[in-house]
């Protein structure tokens, strides 16, 4: 059985993942911003944001969390080291490049295989000159669609995929349906679609269009739990429910997509715009919902523990 790396350059075997959630950050920076305006942030207080969320989590059972943060939105891996050492909480890091529309001029003017050679120097050498490895690739579309820079990313995080053997973990936006966007370029590009994981399909309360997702054999992520203003929390929890009542328990998964920094916003409007949001609201309130309306334990150790151990695992076939 493949081990999957985590930070710190340390590896574990799939079954050590324990309870999980699949679709998290650590932090989300603009980073040209921080680059060139170092006195607009405050690293430590970043740090004991994330050390906080992290710790919560802990007290309910989580043993790892898989942090979504890749080129673009500021990923930093020694920033995740500290709070591994803060926390005891594995983490997981992957590649990929995080664009709604363009990709850097670096990329661009040097072709989709420049990409697909970083992302997989990230899987096999190491992240950022350190020992820790990416254990996935991730691929992005949202509401501008398949413009071209996005879709070269998308093909070389496919790639990455066929030549390392990584899973796929990818966001997309229910307005415009990109998840179909993605499952077709997948296809074309050779992907184990049982290695991959459309995230933020559980934006939408459309049974009929994520079983159209379902039905492809990928991993679907209910990933967006406190964040109302996509989808009220009761719609999300129905939605779950359904699904599960459907019998498709061996392909959801559970997270937040919380941000315990998001510098896209003042603090105070990410606060009052989603007061719940947090690492700890599946706990608190969604798995309560769900035993009540009467999913058993062993359907959610399945979503929880099972299934992101399953979608995590290198094929190397």
């Amino acid at each position: 059985m493949n081990k999957i790396p985590i930070v710190g350059g340390g590896e574990i075997d799939p079954g050590g993942m324990g309870l999980t959630l699949f679709h998290e950050h650590l932090r989300l920076i603009t980073e040209v911003v921080r680059w060139n305006w170092p006195h607009l942030y405050n690293d430590e207080e970043e740090f004991r944001r994330a050390v906080e969320a992290v710790n919560a989590a802990k007290r309910f059972g989580a043993k790892t969390i898989i942090d979504l943060t890749v080129a673009g939105i500021g990923r930093d891996v020694r920033f995740d080291e500290r709070v591994v050492k803060a926390t005891g909480v594995n983490i997981i890091m992957g590649a990929g490049f995080y664009t709604y529309t363009e990709l850097p001029f670096y990329f661009r003017n040097r072709g989709v295989e420049s990409l697909v050679d970083a992302f997989v120097h990230d899987i096999t050498v190491g992240i950022q000159g350190t020992n820790t490895k990416a254990a996935f690739v991730k691929a992005v579309i949202d509401s501008p669609g398949l413009t071209k820079d996005v879709e070269m990313a998308i093909r070389a995080a496919a790639r990455a995929h066929v030549k390392t053997g990584v899973p796929i973990i990818t966001h997309s936006f229910v307005g415009n349906k990109s998840s179909l966007e993605l499952v077709r370029i997948f296809k074309e590009e050779g992907v184990d679609l049982s290695r991959t994981v459309i995230g933020h399909v559980g934006d939408s309360d459309d049974i009929s269009f994520i079983e159209q997702i379902l039905r492809e054999g990928v991993f679907v992520g209910l990933d967006r739990f406190g964040l109302d203003l996509y989808l009220p929390l009761e719609r999300r929890t129905r939605t779950t429910i359904e699904l599960i009542r459907r019998g498709w328990v061996d392909q959801i998964l559970l997270s937040h997509d919380y941000c315990p920094t998001i510098d896209w916003y003042p603090p105070e409007v990410v606060k009052s715009t989603v007061p719940d949001w947090s690492m700890m609201l599946i706990f608190e309130k969604v798995i309560p919902r769900l035993r009540s309306d009467g999913v058993t334990q062993e359907q959610i150790d399945k979503i929880l523990i099972d299934n992101p151990r399953s979608s995590s695992q290198e094929n190397n076939d």
